[in-house]
């Protein structure tokens, strides 16, 4: 999470930079994390920024860079000029560069690669051809290497000449000469096997590896369930293009669980609290739009049932009881089927195993709640029949149409290709609305002449 920096640091920099006391508002600028100083950068322009880049040098530039979003990252780079710009991404990590230049528009984006270094351009497009959300798109190139054919002193030589450039030296990796994955070996391993052993005999050749187009969901649940600090990513052959870090995998399990919370809100996932007004209200609407339509699906089934509430119009008081109540535990439903998909705890395969569990789930929910709210509606209203009726309608509800929606949606979603987290939830909550209504009003028509 990072820090915001405050208004009064803002305005105290401007002020010595607009008084000449340069080594005042360099002591103020060093003394920030490169979360906070991304922050404080933000609120600068283009020509705060050319006065402080001096001061701040590209390669603390570029770790408060690898501390924003992709988005506000290139809003930020875009503010240098190109040659700037430039040496910014040749310091940044391979792995967070490539997300970077992708958020700029094409002119802005070919004008810094043109001003890189033809090495790091050329590695960077590379980079650029995988899709951000996979493996290919995490990856960084810069890792360690070995031949099974040489000796475990000559290795340690090798990795002491690497390491500088390597994000991560925890695992050394041992490929052929045509740069295919051939096994793997701790550092701890090179440290403590005889310095004549060869590589070959003390390698583990099995290891395990992501391809470049594995998802990137599917790379950091790999890394979680084997407890890695990093896993190997290979092209259709099995040559060795990079790895990813645990450290990405964070940065992936965040970006995933945003995502899906954004989406299941109904708001678009590159939103946030500073976004532009209009923005922010073209990614909302059409969601809402999608709701009130549903909305009016529910208004049109109370409207069906317009004689009985004006018959019984006590029914009305508990309509958005057993409609809340039942959209609450859909969405809890929803959430944990969810969630066990993105964890691949359970597949579309399992929906029959799922759903009986959770109709026994919902049977003890609706149950529980059902006799409350029968009680309540008897006690309040005096009327045993208005209790009956709004507890058993509460108790299908949640025990059948929230349980199978819950289960239902996700499963089905999944099957066909689409992320459930988009509108499972809302679907679910919407369709226990329509359909607790329908119960409700439905079970009162049939017992009216007792309600009266």
């Amino acid at each position: 999470m990072r820090l915001q920096p405050s208004y009064v640091d803002v305005r105290r920099l401007r002020q010595l930079l607009d008084d000449g006391n340069p080594r005042e508002a360099e002591t103020l600028v060093l003394s920030l994390a490169p979360a906070g100083l991304a922050d404080l950068l933000l609120q600068l322009d283009p020509i705060e920024l050319a006065r402080l880049q001096p001061v701040l040098g590209r390669v603390r530039l570029a770790d408060a860079l690898a501390e924003l979003d992709p988005s506000e990252a290139a809003r930020l780079i875009a503010r240098f000029t190109r040659a700037i710009a430039a040496d910014i991404l040749e310091d940044m990590e391979p792995d967070d560069a490539p997300h970077v230049v992708e958020e700029l528009e094409d002119s802005q984006a070919e004008g810094i690669l043109a001003e890189m270094e033809q090495d790091e351009a050329r590695e960077l497009r590379q980079l650029m051809t995988y899709p951000a959300d996979t493996a290919g798109g995490r990856m960084t190139p810069e890792f360690v290497s070995i031949s099974p054919t040489v000796t475990v002193a000559a290795a340690m030589r090798l990795v002491r000449t690497q390491a500088p450039d390597a994000e991560t030296i925890y695992y050394v990796y041992v490929t052929d000469q045509y740069e295919r994955l051939r096994g793997v070996v701790s550092l701890r391993q090179l440290v403590i096997a005889d310095p004549q052993a060869r590589i070959a005999d003390v390698m583990r050749r099995q290891v395990f590896h992501v391809r470049v187009d594995t998802d990137q969901e599917g790379a950091a649940r790999l890394l979680a369930e084997h407890d890695l600090l990093a896993v190997p990513v290979v092209d259709e052959v099995d040559r060795l293009r990079g790895v990813i870090t645990v450290d990405d995998v964070l940065d992936v399990v965040e970006q995933e669980a945003t995502e899906d919370m954004y989406r299941m809100a109904g708001i678009g996932v590159k939103e946030h609290a500073t976004s532009p007004m209009l923005e922010s209200a073209r990614r909302r609407v059409p969601w809402l739009a999608f709701n009130m339509i549903w909305s009016l699906g529910s208004a049109f089934i109370i409207s069906g049932f317009q004689g009985t509430i004006e018959a019984a119009t006590v029914l009305a008081v508990f309509i958005p009881v057993i409609t809340g109540q039942a959209g609450n535990a859909g969405i809890q439903t929803a959430t944990i089927v969810i969630r066990s998909l993105a964890l691949g705890e359970v597949t579309p395969g399992d929906t029959m195993k799922v759903l009986l569990r959770e109709w026994g789930v919902g049977v003890i929910k609706g149950g529980l709640f059902g006799l409350l709210l029968g009680a309540i509606a008897w006690v309040w209203k005096g009327s045993p029949v208005l209790g009956l009726v709004a507890g058993g309608a509460l108790f299908l509800n949640i025990a059948v149409v929230a349980s199978t929606t819950g289960v239902i949606f996700p499963m089905t979603l999944r099957r066909i290709g689409i992320d459930p987290a988009t509108i499972a939830g809302v679907f679910d909550t919407m369709l226990s609305d329509l359909m607790g209504n329908l119960i409700y009003l439905g079970i009162a028509t049939l017992l009216i002449r007792w309600l009266i």
